[in-house]
C-alpha cells in the first residue's frame, strides 16, 4: 500500500508541474489574466486540501472550477489563433 501511495504522489507531482508549466507559458502569451490564474491557483489549492481531508465533494467542485476557467480561456485563444490562420 505504501508503494502505491508514493507512486500516486509522484504522478500527482508530475501532473502539477506540467500543468504549472503550461499555465505559465499561456500566461506569458497573454491567454490568461492574473485574476484567472489566481482563481485557478486557489481552486487547485482547494483540490489538494479537499483531497487531503477526504472531502471529495470540495475537491471535485474545485477541480471542475479550475478546469472550466482554464478550458474556456484556452478554447477562446485557440479559436482566435485559428481564425487568424484561415486563408480569406
Amino acid at each position: 500500500m505504501g508503494a502505491q501511495v508514493r507512486h500516486l504522489v509522484g504522478v500527482g507531482r508530475f501532473v502539477a508541474v506540467e500543468l504549472a508549466h503550461e499555465l505559465r507559458r499561456d500566461y506569458e502569451r497573454g491567454v490568461f489574466s492574473q485574476q484567472t490564474l489566481a482563481v485557478v491557483g486557489l481552486s487547485i489549492a482547494a483540490v489538494v486540501i479537499g483531497a487531503a481531508r477526504g472531502e471529495w465533494i470540495l475537491a471535485a467542485t474545485a477541480a471542475t472550477t479550475a478546469g472550466l476557467f482554464t478550458y474556456t480561456a484556452a478554447r477562446a485563444d485557440r479559436r482566435w489563433r485559428d481564425s487568424r490562420r484561415a486563408d480569406p
